[in-house]
């Protein structure tokens, strides 16, 4: 006779309610592949895959409420609204890989596409890696794809948000090193979860 115990149940409980809640957000993510130049080899790998995964697009009232905190409480404030904010994950596909949180995202359409752009705190996306000591509290991803979702990016380590709230966007204003290149990005799902 097999018996159950009141705390495999309970694991499992957990893990499906768990499952609930991360699927549709998933299903709802625009995924944004690509290959990034780490510019470490040959200690490192030459090319890393990078995987892109937003779930929300932040929002002209959020980057308004972002930059009245910025306005009348200070940095630290705009700091922990600016944590406060999820909005996906990247994740570095590789044995010492890490999953950065996204913070801000936004699209901006062009003439022949789009180009998307990401905010993240300021850390160490690379564990075994030495980071070197910044002037600015943020990192951004700048994607910029073509209408049908191919193009490149370029990683910035150590850059300077802009809240622009008359364009309602939020822009790279300047970066102290050199970028990461993503000399191939593929944006593989819309909104809907259909596939490109």
């Amino acid at each position: 006779m097999i018996k159950i115990s009141r705390a495999g149940c309970a694991a499992v409980l957990i893990a499906a309610l768990a499952l609930t809640v991360v699927l549709p957000a998933l299903a709802r993510a625009e995924i944004f592949k690509a290959r990034m130049l780490t510019g470490k080899a040959p200690v490192e790998p030459p090319m890393i895959n990078v995987q892109i995964e937003v779930t929300g697009w932040t929002t002209p009232d959020e980057i308004r409420q972002l930059q009245e905190t910025l306005g009348t409480a200070g940095i630290d404030a705009f700091l922990a609204a600016f944590n406060q904010s999820d909005k996906g994950v990247v994740r570095f596909m590789y044995a010492r890989g890490w999953n950065l949180p996204i913070h801000a995202a936004v699209v901006v359409p062009t003439e022949k596409g789009k180009v998307v752009r990401l905010f993240f705190n300021r850390q160490n996306w690379n564990p075994g890696a030495f980071q070197p000591v910044g002037r600015h509290y943020f990192m951004a991803m700048e994607l910029k794809l073509n209408e049908k979702g191919k193009g490149e990016g370029r990683f910035y380590e150590d850059a300077q948000l802009k809240l622009n709230s008359l364009a309602e966007t939020i822009e790279i204003e300047t970066y102290e090193s050199a970028p990461k290149l993503f000399p191939q990005v593929q944006e593989f799902f819309k909104k809907t979860g259909e596939k490109k």
